[in-house]
């Protein structure tokens, strides 16, 4: 029996997610089809409905997220958006079984089945593309590049183009503004505003009555939805904001003054922010207990493993002086890098930072390599032996490197914060944070507020992330032979797409 597939609409006065399209156009994107399968699609459909806002991408930052996604998939999440949508165009209903996800996006863009896979779900698509009268069968590969993968980006900066007519009535916050009645000014979008985007549009807990002005705690995991990984990002020319993202306060205004090379790495800035401000060390004591400060230990030294942008800005963060965001400052920043020339290169990145180098290439030489490289030279500066970090941040490595870090902190308070997306087993001795008051904080992403927080600080010019933007990236690049994959291995600071260049 023909069957037809069930596309999203793109058409001016039809229904997306149950609102009427208002205008509707195409637009180049880099789309993910799976592992090692993005390709720039120059005709991508973009819409706005009438409780969206349509805006244009200036820039987006590449994430390392972005970066394993492409290498190695995101079945957890961007995966199984993808599997929704590819279920919802085919009408399926079978259950996924054990066929790779790429073998699923092959077959889905017109590749011949492969007899060998017997999982439902494949075998059920096959039989759905088998059943398509012959012209849309042979249009199906351009219909789902044009119309499915999905769109990743989300370290953006963005200008608003078009207002849907219905913003205006988006009045129930949720999320971040959950029990919040959205005010005219919080709605108040124009044509021309340059905003940055948290993309994820996550659950709270609401905040306890005793502190009116403040907002509630991100619930990981608790997802209302996320903008790169089940809407569509920003490696595109256009992005298209729903009633979502609007109604959560994730469309974030730019502060005066703050250039856009440094609006689009907020979200990076916060999430390492975020991990920095639920580290505390304790001060003293006093009538209600310990006093505790946020951040590194005043007066302290920390450790930064790698030497990445996000290496850099721990850096920067460690001896942050600003007058709104008080945090513990760090009298000097070890950096452990790979080679020499990493070494001179924190250097000339970091001129005002107290810092000093150790160079490392293994994970399991890092305690004998400070040892060697670092502590004499502790000892004859400061006057006392070297009895390790007060403070490490790891922004490079693997679950090896998670275990060298716990043993380079001090005998007591020490604290680890854990940046870098590491996963596997590690072996560790329970008995350094039994008996060393030792702490271990770890980040995945960032809340809202936190981002409202980083750019104030560059707003105030307390801190200044421009430095740490690498190569900008075009379309014309990314077509280029093997440009997709040279993008996503630039390992030079933080590299940027400017779609519209």
């Amino acid at each position: 029996m023909p069957f037809t597939p069930d596309w999203p609409a793109t058409a001016v006065g039809a229904r997306r997610d149950g609102r009427p399209i208002e205008w509707s156009g195409t637009m180049p994107a880099l789309v993910y089809f799976g592992q090692g399968r993005m390709e720039v699609v120059d005709d991508r459909p973009i819409v706005c409905t009438d409780g969206d806002l349509l805006a244009r991408v200036d820039r987006v930052y590449r994430c390392g997220t972005d970066v394993k996604i492409f290498q190695q998939g995101r079945p957890d999440q961007c995966e199984e958006s993808l599997l929704e949508e590819l279920r919802s165009i085919f009408r399926l209903t079978a259950p996924a079984g054990d066929a790779p996800f790429t073998a699923l996006s092959d077959l889905a863009r017109g590749g011949p089945p492969d007899p060998a896979i017997r999982d439902p779900l494949y075998l059920a698509l096959a039989e759905r593309i088998a059943a398509l009268p012959p012209d849309q069968r042979s249009a199906l590969p351009q219909s789902m590049r044009r119309l499915w993968g999905r769109i990743l980006g989300h370290e953006t900066v963005v200008t608003i183009e078009r207002v849907g007519s219905g913003v205006g009535t988006l009045r129930t916050g949720i999320g971040y503004l959950e029990g919040v009645e959205l005010s005219d000014e919080d709605l108040a979008f124009e044509p021309g505003q340059q905003c940055v985007l948290q993309s994820r549009i996550a659950y709270y807990d609401p905040p306890p009555p005793e502190c009116p002005g403040a907002r509630g705690v991100q619930l990981l995991g608790g997802n209302i939805t996320d903008l790169a990984m089940n809407l569509g990002g920003a490696y595109a020319a256009r992005v298209r904001l729903t009633p979502e993202i609007i109604r959560s306060g994730s469309v974030v205004r730019i502060p005066a003054g703050v250039r856009p090379e440094a609006a689009g790495l907020a979200e990076p800035t916060a999430c390492l922010l975020d991990c920095f401000q639920k580290c505390t060390h304790e001060l003293g004591q006093d009538a209600c207990g310990s006093i505790l400060l946020k951040g590194v230990r005043p007066g302290g030294i920390t450790c930064v493993i790698g030497s990445g942008a996000m290496a850099l800005m721990s850096g920067l963060l460690a001896t942050l002086d600003d007058p709104v965001v008080k945090m513990g400052r760090a009298r000097e920043v070890v950096f452990v890098v790979r080679s020499p020339a990493k070494a001179d290169f924190v250097r000339r990145m970091l001129p005002k930072v107290p810092l000093q180098t150790v160079v490392c290439a293994e994970a399991g030489e890092l305690p004998a390599a400070i040892r060697r490289q670092y502590a004499p030279d502790h000892q004859r500066r400061f006057g006392r032996p070297f009895r390790g970090f007060d403070d490490v941040v790891l922004a490079a490595g693997d679950a090896r490197t998670v275990a060298a870090a716990h043993q380079i902190i001090t005998h007591t308070g020490g604290r680890l914060m854990m940046f870098a997306g590491t996963r596997g087993p590690c072996t560790l001795e329970s008995g350094v944070w039994h008996y060393a008051n030792a702490g271990v904080v770890g980040t995945s992403g960032c809340n809202t507020r936190m981002m409202e927080v980083a750019l104030g600080l560059f707003a105030r010019g307390s801190l200044d992330p421009t430095p740490l933007a690498g190569r900008a990236w075009t379309f014309d690049d990314l077509r280029q032979p093997g440009g997709i994959e040279a993008f996503f291995a630039d390992k030079h600071l933080r590299p940027c797409l400017v779609p519209n260049a």
